[in-house]
């Protein structure tokens, strides 16, 4: 009878003691903090659709192509403002500009060089195409990420239109004249991927 009660004591003490272990490897794990999965933000189903909130970081897939969006630019011309966004690609500068003027107006632009043009004319001749002066002016710029300006400062402009091609010179402080060409977007051509939320 006494060992059949330290075998009954002996069972007691490892059940006890097997109990507390997976208690406390359960308290453990749920301590311990899960590890965050990588996030392709190609494959997420959440597409921002506005142009207007588009941020540094963000991926924009536009022709067939994905540009992250290395850094951005805002204008503001007495109150009315608009945005350029510098898209990563390794042939050559292109640009995205998002412009909010009585309907969402949006351009990609190439940087344009060689060109022996300046801005002033009411037309200019390039590439075939007659372009007219649509509009010129100056504003303050604020810039973050690479844009290859400063931070700020102010910027003068001519924009010129052909139809859907459009014809640009910007120049930034005292610098030289930027020339670039570009086209209209419209803004269902666009997929936006958050670079980060």
């Amino acid at each position: 009878m006494d060992a059949l009660v330290v075998i009954l004591l002996i069972a007691a003490g490892v059940a006890v003691v097997v109990l507390y272990r997976r208690l406390t490897a359960e308290q453990a794990k749920n301590r311990r903090p899960a590890a965050e999965t990588p996030r392709d933000p190609l494959a997420t189903e959440s597409v921002r659709s506005d142009p207007r909130r588009i941020t540094v970081g963000d991926v924009i897939r536009f022709d067939g192509r994905d540009f992250i969006v290395r850094g951005s630019i805002r204008f503001d011309q007495d109150g009315f403002e608009w945005q350029e966004h510098f898209l990563d690609d390794v042939e050559m500068k292109r640009w995205l500009s998002v412009e909010d003027d009585e309907g969402l107006e949006i351009g990609f632009w190439t940087a344009a060089k060689g060109a022996d043009l300046q801005p002033g004319p009411k037309s200019l001749q390039y590439e075939g195409r007659t372009y007219e002066l649509d509009e010129k002016g100056s504003a303050r710029f604020t810039a973050v990420g690479t844009t290859g300006t400063g931070t700020g400062g102010r910027v003068e402009y001519y924009d010129y239109e052909a139809g859907d091609a459009l014809l640009a010179f910007e120049r930034y402080g005292d610098g030289d004249w930027e020339m670039a060409t570009g086209r209209t977007v419209g803004e269902y051509e666009l997929d936006i991927y958050p670079g980060s939320d």
